[in-house]
């Protein structure tokens, strides 16, 4: 149904922040214990309209895998939480090259459907865990653009047989 899913857009986010932030993992997963050492927290907080729908015919020409696909531009807010040793340093440098070019290029490379927008600053938010221990944390927002297309079965077809009849025969 949805082409790019919001598992998608945190994969390809993810695969852009890691290689600063350190491992990545989606938020809202239960019985998962958080991780130990540099990682960062994605949440998926708000995904805003920013253009009309548009339809998309997928006539395959077969009635079987036919479908109409409704398109929209939507702004994907995702929170990005950086916790462990310097994250501070980390959430700086991702603000930094978020945007920058550098940040489009990337991660156009790994999913198309995806252009950084921009980012709110980085601020300390220090969080005591589950061992009553002071953890370094810095959370920020990173705006995305995302193209979505949504698509339902349709059925088309590509020619008609035509027969007349006259209606009003007079005697």
């Amino acid at each position: 149904m949805n082409d790019y899913t919001i598992d998608n857009i945190i994969d390809t986010l993810a695969d852009f922040i890691e290689p600063i932030g350190g491992v990545c993992k989606q938020a809202q997963a239960n019985r998962v214990p958080m991780p130990k050492g540099q990682f960062c927290i994605l949440t998926p907080l708000r995904f805003t309209r920013l253009s009309t729908t548009r339809e998309i015919k997928q006539d395959s020409g077969s009635s079987d895998t036919s479908a109409m696909g409704y398109t929209e531009v939507r702004q994907a807010d995702i929170q990005v939480d950086i916790y462990g040793q310097g994250a501070g340093d980390r959430a700086i440098a991702l603000e930094t090259v978020f945007t920058a070019g550098y940040a489009y290029e990337k991660i156009k490379v790994i999913d198309s459907r995806l252009a950084p927008l921009y980012s709110t600053s980085a601020i300390q938010a220090p969080m005591i865990d589950a061992e009553s221990q002071w953890e370094e944390r810095y959370t920020m927002t990173l705006s995305l653009q995302a193209h979505i297309t949504v698509s339902f079965p349709q059925d088309y077809f590509d020619h008609a047989e035509i027969t007349t009849e006259q209606v009003d025969k007079r005697p």
